[in-house]
C-alpha cells in the first residue's frame, strides 16, 4: 500500500513539476531538442515554447522549419504523462503564404536581422537568386538563400513564386552576368536603364541579334542588354570548376571595392562576403560568414609556417582559446593575402614585405582548402544544387 502511495506521489509530482506555473525543467529539454535541429540560428529556425492553460493542458507554441522537432516535443511531454496543445507553426508557413518561392528582382536586396529599416544587414541576395519565402508581414518577407542564410528583406524585392513558376524559371534560358557593374536597358542600349547590375545577377533570354539581347527580369519585366559580360548559365553551371588561378584573377577584379558590413555584392562587401562572391563567381555556393566557412574544406597544418599552403587556399584570423573567426582571405601565393578590410586589397604575411600587415599575421589560426573538395551542406557546386 506504501510503495502505491509513494509511486502516485512521485508521478503528481513530475506532473506538477511541468505544469505549475513553473515550466522550466520541461522547457530546458524542449530546448534541448530545438538546440538539436538548428545548432546554428543564422541558418535554421526552431523556437518552442510551453505555456500553461486554464485547464489540465500545456500548450507548446512557437514555429520550426522542422516537424520533426515538433513531433519530438510533443512527444516528450506526452511520455511524462502531460496533455499538450500543439500551435507551433511550421514554416514556410504555407497556411498563410500562397507561393513559398521567390527570386530576386533588384540588382541587390539587403537582408536585415529583423524587419526594419532601422536594423542591422547581415546580408544580400542579387538579382535572380532563388529564395525560400519562410513567412510575411506588414511589406517584409523572412527569406532563406540558398547558402541557407535567413533574414528580411523588403517584400517589393522579391517575385513571390510557386513551384511551378519556380520550376519554369530553372528550365528557362538563362544568363548570368559577369561584369562588376552594368545596366539593363528599357529598350535598345543607350535608352533609359531599367535595371543596374551587379557580378552574378541571373536573368531570362528572350532573343537576340547581333546587336542586343532582350531578356526578361525575375518580376517579368523586359529589356535589353548588350552582349559584354554574360554568358549561357546553364552551360556555366554545368562546366565551371574552382581552379587557383580563376578564383585569384576574379578577386583581383574586385580590388578597391569598399567594404560593407553584411554586403556579399560588387557594390560592397565584408570580409565573408568578398570570398563568398569569387566563390559563387566560380561556381561554388558557399556559407555565409567566415565562422561558418572554416568548417568546410580540408584543413592545413600551420604550425611549420606557410610552406604547406597553396594558391586559393582560405586563410582565417581571429583569436584562439577558444576558437574565434572574425577575418577571411584568400591565399594568393607568395605569402600574400588577397581581403577585403577597407576595401579589397592585397597584404603580405611577410615581415619584409612593404605591405606587411602585422596584425594579420598575429591573428592567423587556420587555413582550408576547398579546390578539389567534395560537396557537402554549406558548401556545394551550383551543378547539383537543387534551386538552380
Amino acid at each position: 500500500m506504501n510503495y502505491i502511495i509513494l509511486v502516485s506521489i512521485a508521478l503528481l509530482t513530475l506532473l506538477q513539476s511541468c505544469q505549475s506555473r513553473s515550466l522550466e525543467p520541461c522547457q530546458v529539454e524542449i530546448d534541448s531538442i530545438a538546440k538539436h535541429w538548428v545548432p546554428d540560428k543564422r541558418i535554421g529556425i526552431c523556437n518552442l515554447t510551453l505555456s500553461n492553460t486554464t485547464g489540465d493542458e500545456l500548450v507548446l507554441k512557437g514555429e520550426s522549419m522542422f516537424p520533426q522537432a515538433r513531433t519530438e516535443a510533443i512527444q516528450l511531454l506526452k511520455n511524462k504523462g502531460i496533455a499538450v496543445i500543439d500551435s507551433v507553426v511550421i514554416l514556410p508557413d504555407t497556411i498563410r503564404l500562397e507561393k513559398s518561392w521567390g527570386l530576386i528582382t533588384l540588382s541587390v536586396a539587403n537582408m536585415r536581422s529583423k524587419p526594419a529599416h532601422s536594423s542591422e544587414m547581415i546580408s544580400q541576395a542579387i538579382m535572380g537568386t532563388p529564395v525560400r519565402i519562410l513567412k510575411e508581414g506588414d511589406g517584409w518577407i523572412l527569406i532563406q538563400t540558398p547558402d541557407r542564410y535567413i533574414g528580411w528583406t523588403n517584400k517589393s524585392a522579391v517575385q513571390q513564386m510557386n513551384r511551378t513558376e519556380i520550376g519554369l524559371w530553372r528550365n528557362a534560358d538563362r544568363l548570368i552576368y559577369f561584369g562588376s557593374e552594368g545596366n539593363i536597358f528599357s529598350d535598345n542600349p543607350g535608352a533609359p536603364v531599367l535595371s543596374d547590375l551587379v557580378a552574378g545577377a541571373i536573368v531570362v533570354k528572350v532573343s537576340e541579334n547581333k546587336k542586343y539581347t532582350q531578356v526578361k527580369l525575375p518580376d517579368g519585366r523586359s529589356g535589353y542588354i548588350s552582349g559584354m559580360n554574360w554568358m549561357g548559365f546553364n552551360q556555366w553551371r554545368d562546366t565551371i570548376s574552382l581552379k587557383s588561378e580563376r578564383m585569384i584573377g576574379c578577386g583581383k577584379r574586385l580590388m578597391g571595392f569598399p567594404y560593407l558590413w553584411g554586403g556579399t555584392s560588387s557594390k560592397g562587401m565584408d570580409c565573408s562576403g568578398f570570398v563568398k562572391t569569387v566563390c559563387f563567381l566560380n561556381g561554388v555556393i558557399l556559407e555565409r560568414d567566415a565562422s561558418q566557412q572554416i568548417h568546410h574544406g580540408l584543413e592545413i597544418d600551420l604550425s611549420s609556417g606557410l610552406s604547406q599552403l597553396q594558391k586559393g587556399d582560405l586563410l582565417f584570423f581571429g583569436s584562439r582559446q577558444p576558437l574565434r573567426v572574425t577575418h577571411v582571405g584568400l591565399y594568393i601565393g607568395n605569402n600574400e593575402v588577397l581581403h577585403e578590410s577597407g576595401s579589397v586589397h592585397i597584404n603580405s604575411l611577410n615581415k619584409n614585405s612593404p605591405n606587411y600587415s602585422d596584425d594579420l599575421n598575429t591573428n592567423l589560426v587556420g587555413a582550408r582548402r576547398i579546390i578539389g573538395y567534395t560537396p557537402e551542406q554549406g558548401f556545394w557546386p551550383l551543378r547539383i544544387h537543387g534551386w538552380y
